[in-house]
């Protein structure tokens, strides 16, 4: 009878994603900032992608948009959809022109929090009837807030990849 073996990159990753969901959803709601609190899921999904590709920036997009899904008051899938899009993109481009280096990472990042921002905000803008420079300015401030924690997220997806290209 052979076992199972699950490598241990997969149990690092899987336990990364709910750490930075509960510090999101469980820690940060409680330090909002001008009104805003920081989306840091996003900001996971794309440094995995940005140093172990597409496929598992793909999947653990999956996973983290499934997370936000739940703490967020989206329609269901849409987060999820997102993220994983995010996901898969940004590993492509990681595997194709992009450098993996904190400057393109930090420009990923800006990318998915401002495209997270407008998903977030889309049936606001078009169906309600909430002024947008209120919107915008919401979607400002989570974006900026958010972009502080790329430097510490930045540096454990760095370290899980060294460890991913390791074995």
């Amino acid at each position: 009878m052979s076992k199972i073996r699950i490598p241990f990159v997969l149990i690092a990753h899987i336990i990364f994603i709910v750490t930075v969901y509960i510090f999101q959803a469980m820690v940060f709601t409680y330090l909002p900032v001008s009104g805003a609190v920081p989306v840091l899921l996003p900001i996971a999904v794309v440094g995995i992608a940005t140093f172990e590709g597409s496929s598992r920036g793909g999947g653990y997009g999956l996973l983290a948009g499934m997370l936000c899904d739940i703490a967020f008051n989206h329609p269901v899938i849409v987060m999820t959809i997102t993220l994983t899009i995010v996901g898969i993109v940004v590993g492509v481009l990681s595997e194709t022109v992009m450098a993996r280096g904190f400057p393109t990472y930090f420009l990923g990042c800006l990318a998915a929090l401002v495209l997270t921002a407008f998903v977030s905000f889309f049936s606001l803008l078009f169906f309600s009837s909430v002024d947008v420079t209120s919107l915008l300015k919401t979607a400002a401030q989570q974006t900026l807030y958010s972009l502080i924690f790329t430097i510490p997220i930045y540096f454990v997806v760095r370290a899980l990849g060294r460890r991913v290209s390791a074995e």
